[in-house]
């Protein structure tokens, strides 16, 4: 199971910026320089909640996502960059590998029915 995200990402003027924020526009105040946005499909929802649920943290503590991008122009004119936002492989197959342990695990279980026994009620055997 694995997701795909779209996005784009279009570089800030100050006109854009003063249009958007109306009144609350501050000429001293540093803005972004670029923004934009992804979005994730209904279809996808499912297993980008599995992959950040399920990975790893990298060295750096984090969740490794690999982001692809394209210089493109809309319809109108405007010069933007696409962005394709996937799970990173390495971290994808962890996501894989920690799933199917998950599902042996499950399996397994199934295969034995009956309950566990607590160490008490155990102690009662010796």
């Amino acid at each position: 199971m694995t997701f795909i995200a779209k996005g784009a990402i279009f570089k800030n003027t100050r006109e854009k910026l003063q249009k958007l924020m109306g009144d609350k526009f501050d000429e001293t105040k540093k803005y972004p320089e670029v923004d934009g946005s992804f979005g994730i499909k209904d279809e996808d929802r499912l297993a980008f909640a599995s992959y950040i649920m399920n990975a790893p943290l990298n060295d750096r503590n984090e969740i490794a996502v690999k982001v692809s991008g394209y210089n493109n122009v809309s319809t109108n004119g405007v010069k933007y960059i696409g962005l394709t936002i996937q799970p990173d492989y390495k971290t994808q197959k962890a996501v894989e590998q920690k799933l199917a342990a998950g599902e042996a695990a499950t399996n397994l279980a199934k295969a034995f029915p009956g309950s566990a026994i607590s160490e008490p009620e155990m102690d009662s055997f010796f």
